[in-house]
């Protein structure tokens, strides 16, 4: 057992900055990367949709999680079932591509945690 408080800031973007997180996209989206943290171990604290072509997630995890696979679950899962559940998307990315390649992190302590958390969600 251990105690611990590492949360990360993630950040991506849609394939080609396509705005296709807009509506009911962007609501199921948020409801998917929450199953997909729950199951995986970790604990999604707050997500916000920017301008329909990028994401800010916060997560919480465990030291021993690595970061990049832990992107890759969020992203490769979300990917396969919003493209899924919303074919039209794909007819806008040219395929089954959601997500850009790169994505962005920051970690963030005790003191800055609820900083991160006001700016995501004051958009």
């Amino acid at each position: 057992m251990c105690a611990f408080q590492a949360n990360y800031h993630l950040m991506w973007a849609t394939k080609y900055r396509r705005k296709v997180l807009l509506g009911s996209v962007e609501v199921r989206l948020l409801e998917v990367l929450k199953m997909i943290a729950c199951q995986s171990g970790f604990q999604l604290l707050t997500a916000m949709v920017h301008d329909g072509d990028h994401l800010h997630v916060f997560v919480s995890a465990q030291p021993k999680v690595c970061i990049p696979n832990m992107v890759r679950v969020l992203k490769c899962n979300s990917a396969r079932m919003l493209l899924g559940e919303f074919p039209s998307i794909k007819k806008q990315l040219c395929g089954w591509n959601l997500w850009s390649e790169g994505y962005a992190v920051r970690t963030a302590g005790a003191m800055n945690s609820e900083k991160i958390e006001e700016c995501i969600n004051r958009f």
